[in-house]
This record gives C-alpha cells, structure tokens and sequence, in this order.
C-alpha cells in the first residue's frame, strides 16, 4: 500500500512539473535605453569581447570592497523560475562576479556571486540578501551562506540558478547535481528583474542570460 502510495505521489509531481509553463526572456542581447547599466567616476562598461567571444564587460577603475553593482533590464519582473548566464573574471586581484535577482533597486536584491580565484574552496559561491547601501558581505560569511565549486580563474563558466519560492539551487557547467542548495530566500524579496553583478572585480564579463520565468 505504502509502494502504491509513492507511485501515485511520484506521478502526481511528474504530471504537475510537465505543466509548468515559463514565459522565456532572452536578454542576450542587451538594448542600453532599456537596461540600468551602471557607469561613474569609479565604473565603466563597454560592448566588447572576452576570449573571443561578445560581451558586456565592467570595469571597476578603483578597488572597493564594499562595492556590488548591478546591470539589469528596466521591466523585467521575475519572482520564480530559472536563470541562465556565462561569464568570466578577466581582471587581476580580486574576483567578485555573479547575479542579481528578485532586484527591487539597486540596493534591494538577492545575489548569488562566485570568487573564481576561490576555486575548490567553500568561498567559490557566496549567497546573500543586499538591503543596505553598502555591499556588506561581512554580514553573511557563515558556512551556510557558501558553497565549493570548480571555477575556471580567468575562463568563461556557465551558471543556471533555480528558484522556486524560498529555495535556489545553482549548477556550474551543465553539472547534473548542483554546487549549492540554499534556504530560505529573504521573505522580504519576493520579485523583481533580474541581471548581472558586479563586485570588487578590476574586469567582469557577463553574456548569453536566458530568464524563464514561471507564470
């Protein structure tokens, strides 16, 4: 009876998954007049190429370790569903590069970021909420908070993130099990755009984001 049980509950989750409709945003082509694309005295971008491939590439002209920037389109709303992207730490000294969502301003979003110069370690991802104007990531260096990945130091790498209410899973290069599981979410973050990162990184390269979008 407890077998059946099981079969049926497995069927049921299958059935329920198959029906799962996304509405597909492809962002690989970023239009500026419809992005937020940060640029200042101390932060510039350009439309240009990483190891041969097209990309959006910041630049931080000065070392900042409370410094997180985002680059994200201006009307996109996204609370769950999946995220996909490649990108590439091309600087020297520190890596900070990654992703942005549920992204209510600039200082309101989730971010889960890699350290590709951490590779191996459980400082090559990093989780966290951003509410405050400072990127302040001292307050989130618990063991929870990171995970271990292998990451190219200066090559490209794809990322999928999975969101689905308070949980995200991400995959790094197509693996099939992922590199870190985190719950809970912020509550407080419930939806918003979605786009790239930026952290104290002297050269970030972002390309090809997908966004689907569970309706």
């Amino acid at each position: 009876m407890k077998k059946l049980l099981l079969l049926f509950i497995l069927l049921v989750s299958i059935k329920v998954s198959a029906q799962q409709k996304y509405q597909v945003y492809d962002l690989s082509v970023i239009k500026p007049k419809e992005w937020i694309i940060p640029k200042n005295d101390t932060l510039d971008y350009e439309f240009g190429a990483y190891q041969g491939q097209k990309a959006l590439l910041i630049k931080r002209k000065i070392d900042n370790y409370k410094s997180g920037s985002l680059a994200y389109p201006k009307n996109l709303n996204f609370k769950d569903g999946i995220i996909e992207f490649d990108l590439a730490f091309g600087g020297k000294g520190n890596g900070y590069i990654g992703l942005a969502f549920r992204i209510k301003d600039a200082h309101h979003y989730e971010t889960v970021y890699f350290r590709p110069l951490s590779s191996g370690t459980i400082n090559a991802i990093q989780y966290m909420p951003e509410k405050k104007s400072e990127f302040n990531w001292w307050d989130y260096e618990a063991a929870k908070y990171q995970a271990k990945a292998v990451l190219p130091h200066n090559g490209w790498f794809h990322v999928k993130v999975v969101v689905m209410g308070s949980k995200m899973e991400v995959y790094v290069n197509h693996a099939a099990k992922p590199s870190m599981v985190y719950t809970p979410l912020d509550a407080s973050l419930k939806n918003g755009s979605v786009g790239y990162w930026h952290g104290n990184s002297s050269l970030g390269a972002y390309r090809n984001l997908v966004v689907k979008a569970l309706k």
